[in-house]
């Protein structure tokens, strides 16, 4: 084969028979073999190779449109020269496949990276017009049901090549299934979204934001906040050297997905260190509400009411060792949840937190052996392993005196927006406008981060948010009507939580 790719005429070999057999027709008479080397470098490389038809490709792709128009690229200029011997080697009546033109695909990162598969996809849709019929129906209902890791790869491949306006086409018209056989929507947030994988989970988020699908992009991103991230380990940080955008989501997600997940697990932390600080005698009384009509340990006022003015006692039953009876359950709140349920940890802010008197590779060594597990990624398994606090009575008269009943309906009210299976806590984008041009349907959506500016306070009662309070009125309750949406983005952005109602009784 010579560098134009054509063998001389009256020449056949055969290896030419072998080429000639491996060449996959996407386009039956096409008029060009578009081939690509997985691994340009190695003298081994595989070569793959497709019969297209030229005019599709570059009416369908800017990117064609550009490689092929001879006036701006060799290939271009090369594969006109080609097109033009061939024209004049063949009869009218014999069509040669393996004396075609042919133009090789660069081995570039998209390429590579989005493998074989997704390079035929995508030339599959480009050529589609040239399909008959019948094999068109079969490529559609087949496209509908691909894998999500697939889409998400031809995706990233017609970005790659500026033509993504007609493979979300494609994938809008055959009614994208995102890999489901079944046709049940992802549409509601339910349990075995749990247990799927994260990868799977991210490429969906990726394929319905290209798609314009809000509804699953909303579950969805719901799903990663309350799921978590194993890139999230350290913090928020991008993966090193090469990767697909689904492992760090583009246009802003992955950063607000990381700090919504953060403002949920705020506000669990919140909930333990309000009954912490109530019980070790801590509550700020300044900042703190006045509630005499829900005042736990009232009876203890008639026996001790010197006290009252130094520390509002937990104790429900009023003995003269409610002291006790309070840090008893202290004592049994700091054990429960940094053994048990592991969401806090005991430290010291004296020690340098990068000293240590072990030599480095023993340290290595006894870290791995020895560190204990932390809790669950899982915000709803991190809710439920708080929901098992026991009841710990100091003894018989102090029945009822500890956290549990107290601190259900606060992990309740939290729990139930996890669950809710409209996604409350994901991300919904706006509607972008189908008709403007690609570069300016940009992803928008409300970042809660806006919501933390306004400093806005809520009370929590009876497993619900019950009043909100603004800067602007902060001493008047705001009675409108707000929907679940609204009062989870208000319970996790608030600057302060009132939860000595909820779990009052």
């Amino acid at each position: 084969m010579n560098p134009g790719g054509q063998h001389e005429a009256g020449h056949s070999d055969p290896q030419s028979d072998i080429a000639a057999s491996s060449i996959t027709p996407i386009t039956k008479n096409g008029d060009l073999i578009l081939e690509y080397l997985a691994s340009s470098d190695s003298p081994l490389a595989v070569s793959r190779k497709w019969q297209v038809a030229s005019e599709l490709l570059s009416s369908n792709s800017p990117y064609f449109q550009a490689l092929l128009d001879p006036t701006k690229f060799s290939e271009g200029r090369h594969f006109n020269t080609q097109k033009q011997a061939w024209n004049e080697s063949q009869d009218s009546n014999v069509l040669s496949q393996h004396t075609l033109p042919t133009v090789t695909l660069p081995a570039i990162q998209p390429t590579r990276m989005c493998g074989e598969d997704a390079i035929e996809l995508f030339l599959r849709i480009l050529c589609l017009e040239s399909t008959e019929e019948t094999e068109k129906a079969a490529f559609e209902n087949q496209l509908k049901y691909q894998s999500s890791s697939l889409v998400a790869r031809l995706i990233e491949l017609a970005d790659s090549f500026n033509s993504p306006r007609i493979v979300r086409d494609m994938l809008r018209r055959v009614g994208y299934s995102y890999g489901k056989a079944k046709s049940a929507p992802l549409t509601k947030f339910n349990a075995a979204l749990l247990s799927a994988k994260e990868d799977r989970i991210r490429q969906i988020i990726f394929i319905s934001t290209f798609l314009g699908d809000a509804r699953v992009t909303r579950v969805m991103t719901h799903t990663l906040i309350v799921v978590g991230s194993k890139f999230w380990t350290n913090g928020l940080e991008s993966p090193e050297g090469d990767y697909l955008r689904w492992k760090y989501l583009p246009n802003g997600l992955e950063e607000e997905i990381y700090h919504r997940r953060q403002l949920v697990l705020n506000t669990i932390t919140d909930i333990q260190a309000h009954f912490l600080r109530v019980y070790g005698g801590m509550e700020d009384t300044e900042n703190t509400k006045s509630t005499p009509s829900r005042t736990l340990g009232a009876a203890f006022t008639t026996s001790a009411p010197a006290l009252l003015h130094s520390r509002q006692f937990q104790c429900r039953g009023g003995f003269n060792n409610a002291s006790q009876c309070d840090l008893f359950q202290l004592g049994q709140m700091v054990r429960f949840f940094s053994v048990r349920a592991k969401t806090i940890f005991l430290g010291s802010t004296l020690l340098d937190p990068d000293f240590s008197e072990t030599p480095e590779d023993e340290h290595i060594l006894e870290s791995n052996n020895d560190q204990s597990a932390g809790p669950a990624s899982d915000i709803t398994a991190i809710i439920s392993s708080i929901k098992k606090y026991p009841d710990y009575p100091i003894d018989e008269a102090h029945t009822g005196c500890g956290v549990r009943r107290r601190i259900m309906p606060a992990l309740e009210c939290v729990e139930k927006f996890a669950w809710d299976d409209r996604g409350l806590l994901g991300i919904t984008p706006e509607n972008p406008d189908i008709h403007a041009p690609e570069a300016s349907q940009t992803l928008k959506w409300t970042p809660w981060a806006e919501l933390l500016r306004r400093k806005h306070s809520v009370d929590i009662a009876f497993a619900r948010v019950t009043a909100v309070y603004y800067p602007s009125a902060p001493s008047k309750n705001v009675g409108r009507a707000m929907s679940q949406e609204e009062l989870a983005r208000m319970l996790f952005t608030a600057a302060k939580r009132d939860w000595s109602a909820a779990g009052a009784v």
